[in-house]
Parts: structure tokens; C-alpha cells; sequence
């Protein structure tokens, strides 16, 4: 099957970005259910994060398709206003394109808008906490299926990796949320940081999905050894052409040093150690995006 999409960097941008937004929407989300508004601030921030990423994203994937009227000929019949909209399931990138109109007016523009309405004290909308927290549960099933999209998106190139090696969609889908987290306890480092304990539970997330990236990682290259048929693009990726990118310039840089970082900011606790908690949270967006990057380079 031919490519529909040519692979390159405003692609690798694109489903980084997704990944990011989607992820930092459900953190936020999450941590405010959860903690009954404890920590409500890092649904504020994940929310605002979403706003601008997103659209960034989309543009690039305008971009990267050369002529946007492509991107209206999969939401209708033939070509824009033409015969109604249609929505096609079994095509990964009419279904794409239908999820991210969903993602982007929930949790990109109606979930942020509360928050604004609420720091702005909007008269009607302020103060309504029920109504906010039912646009972001509502918002919940969009994010999440977009992080997973980002990696399902390989689906439409000429060799569907996610397909012979369903780790790969996997290690997207940790690496998106490990990088929403990174980004949030970036925002509530420079905006909120009186919020020590929200800080300290986002390092100890990310410290898990770091651990369990590693683990996905290792579980890979071990199916490489012992799979004579294994994908030839994941092959080629973690011990073929590719591969010295691949583990010096995502692994090291995008796993193990930020792994390390946080232990030593854990172990040293109530030291100023800002500048290494931000050089952490830096590396970790740094690898997300060359994750992606790489693993496209490759297929």
C-alpha cells in the first residue's frame, strides 16, 4: 500500500504535539477527579497547554499533506460541502481527522475557556465547577484516544509496524504521557511554585513512565532476538542503520539522564536543584519528540 503520508519532520511534529496536548489534558484531568480539586491548578495548566500545541500540530499536518483541501476530502463525500460529511472508521485517517475535531473543541477550546471564565471571573460561567469538570470528563475519551492515535497513525504507512509489533503503539502512548507530565511540571514550576507536593507527585509519575519506557524498550529487543521475522523497520531501528540514533540520541539523552536527574533531585530533597529538575523535564520533551522522529526516519 503506498504511503499516504510522507514521513518527515512537520508529521514527527504533529503526533509529538498530540501526544503532549492529549496527554497533559487527561494528567490534569485526572489529578483534579481524583484529588476532589486538590489539585485542580494542574487541570488549569494541563488545559492551557493544550491550546496552542494543538493547533500548531494540526498546522503541521496541513503542511505536511501540501494541499489542505485533502484534509476536507476525508471529512466529506466528494471534496468540501459536496455531498455531506462522512465519517469512514475502517480508514485511520478519516477517523483521524474526526477525532482531533473532537479533541480540539472539548478539551482544546471548551475545557480551557472554563478555566479562563473562571480566572477572569466571566459572569455566568464562573464558578461553575460542575459544569467544567463534566466538559473535562467528557473531553477524557478524545485525549486518550488521540495519544493512542499518535501511534496508530503508523497504520497508513507502507510497512505497518504497529501492526506485526504492537509494542511500538504502546511506547508512544507512555512516552505522550510521560511528556504531559514533563510539560505540566514545567508550567507549575514557573507559575505555581508554591506547589511543591503537586511538583513532587509529577516527578514521581514521570520517574514511572520513564522506568516503564525502558521496560517497553528491552521488551522490543528482546522479541528482535528472538524472532527471526521480526518488523524489519523495528530492526532496522534498534539494531540496524538506525540504531546508533536511536539509543544515543533518544535513550541516553531522553531516558536515562532525566532517570537519573530525578533520582538525585529525590535523594537530595530540599536542596535548589530548579535548574535541574528544568534540564529533566527539558530532556524528556527532547526525547518524545526524537522518539518519533527517529521511528519515522526508519519506517
Amino acid at each position: 500500500m503506498a504511503n499516504e503520508l510522507a514521513w518527515g519532520l512537520p508529521i514527527a511534529t504533529y503526533l509529538f504535539l498530540g501526544g503532549l496536548t492529549a496527554a497533559a489534558y487527561y494528567v490534569g484531568v485526572i489529578a483534579d477527579i481524583v484529588s476532589n480539586g486538590r489539585f485542580k491548578n494542574l487541570a488549569r495548566l494541563g488545559s492551557y497547554i493544550v491550546f496552542v500545541p494543538i493547533g500548531i500540530g494540526l498546522l503541521m499536518l496541513l503542511f505536511d499533506l501540501g494541499q489542505p483541501a485533502r484534509f476536507w476530502h476525508l471529512m466529506f463525500q466528494n471534496g468540501p460541502l459536496n455531498d455531506g460529511f462522512i465519517f469512514r472508521p475502517s480508514s485511520v485517517m478519516s477517523f483521524g481527522v474526526w477525532l482531533l475535531i473532537g479533541f480540539s473543541l472539548f478539551c482544546g477550546v471548551a475545557y480551557p475557556f472554563m478555566w479562563i471564565a473562571e480566572d477572569k471571573k466571566i459572569p455566568g460561567l464562573a464558578g461553575k465547577e460542575t459544569l467544567r469538570k463534566l466538559i473535562g470528563i467528557l473531553g477524557l475519551p478524545f485525549a486518550v484516544l488521540v495519544a493512542v492515535y499518535t501511534g496508530v497513525l503508523l497504520s497508513v504507512s507502507s510497512q505497518p509496524v504497529w501492526a506485526d509489533t504492537p509494542f511500538l503503539p504502546v511506547l508512544f502512548v507512555i512516552s505522550a504521557t510521560s511528556t504531559g507530565f514533563a510539560a505540566i511540571f514545567l508550567a507549575v514550576l514557573f507559575f505555581h511554585r508554591e506547589d511543591a507536593e503537586a511538583m513532587v507527585r509529577l516527578e514521581r509519575g514521570d520517574r514511572i513512565l520513564i522506568i516503564l519506557e525502558l521496560a517497553v524498550v528491552a521488551i522490543l529487543f528482546i522479541m528482535l532476538l528472538f524472532s527471526p521475522d521480526a518488523a524489519g523497520p523495528v530492526k532496522n531501528l534498534m539494531i540496524g542503520e538506525y540504531a546508533v540514533f536511536f539509543w544515543v540520541g533518544f535513550i541516553i539523552p531522553g531516558l536515562l539522564l532525566p532517570l537519573y536527574m530525578q533520582l538525585y533531585i529525590k535523594q537530595n530533597r530540599g536542596r535548589i536543584l530548579k535548574n535541574l529538575a528544568i534540564t529533566s523535564a527539558l530532556l524528556v520533551l527532547f526525547g518524545g519528540f526524537y522518539l518519533r522522529y527517529i521511528i519515522l526516519l526508519a519506517v
